[in-house]
C-alpha cells in the first residue's frame, strides 16, 4: 500500500459536499448521507484534497458500512482498505456487535477485508429498516457482515 502523504480523519460538516461530489463521480448513492453525517464517517485527505471516504451508520448495536469511495485517479493504493479498517476500528470503540454492508459492485472486494456474505432476510431488523436497505440499494445488492470484537475486524 502506498499511503505516504495520506491522512485519514473524522469528517467535518464542511466535508459533506466534497464527499457527495466524489460519490456522484463514481455513481454511488448520496441519498440519506446527510442524515447520518458525523463521527461514523471518515475521509482520506491528500495534498488538501478529499480523495476517499467511508462511513458507518449506527443502528442500535449494529453498523451499516456505506459510501466507501476512492477518487478513481488514486485507486489501487489501498486507500479504501485503510478507510474501511479505520471505520471498523471506530465501530469497535463504539461497542457495535457487527457491521453490515450492501453492495452491487464490490462483492469480491469486501471478503478480502473479513466480510462474509449473509442472506438479506437474516440482517438485523435495525439494518433492514435503514434508508439504504429500504430503498437506496436495489434488492439485488449483496449483503455482507463482519463481527466486531470477536476478532472479525482484524
Amino acid at each position: 500500500m502506498d499511503l505516504q502523504g495520506l491522512t485519514i480523519r473524522t469528517v467535518t460538516e464542511q466535508d459533506l459536499g466534497a464527499v457527495e461530489r466524489l460519490l456522484e463521480r463514481v455513481e454511488l448513492p448520496c441519498e440519506g448521507l446527510a442524515d447520518q453525517w458525523g463521527a461514523g464517517f471518515a475521509v482520506a485527505v491528500e495534498e488538501g484534497d478529499i480523495v476517499g471516504a467511508a462511513g458507518i451508520e449506527r443502528y442500535g448495536r449494529f453498523g451499516l458500512l456505506r459510501s466507501v469511495v476512492t477518487d478513481p485517479r488514486r485507486r489501487g493504493r489501498g486507500i479504501a482498505q485503510a478507510l474501511v479498517r479505520n471505520r471498523l476500528a471506530w465501530a469497535g470503540t463504539e461497542g457495535l456487535d457487527g457491521v453490515y454492508l450492501l453492495t452491487t459492485t464490490a462483492g469480491d472486494y469486501f471478503p478480502r477485508l473479513g466480510f462474509e456474505p449473509v442472506p438479506r432476510d437474516e440482517l438485523p431488523v435495525e439494518i433492514r429498516e435503514s434508508k439504504e436497505f429500504a430503498g437506496v440499494c436495489p434488492a439485488s445488492a449483496a449483503a455482507m457482515r463482519i463481527g466486531i470484537g470477536d476478532g472479525g475486524a482484524g
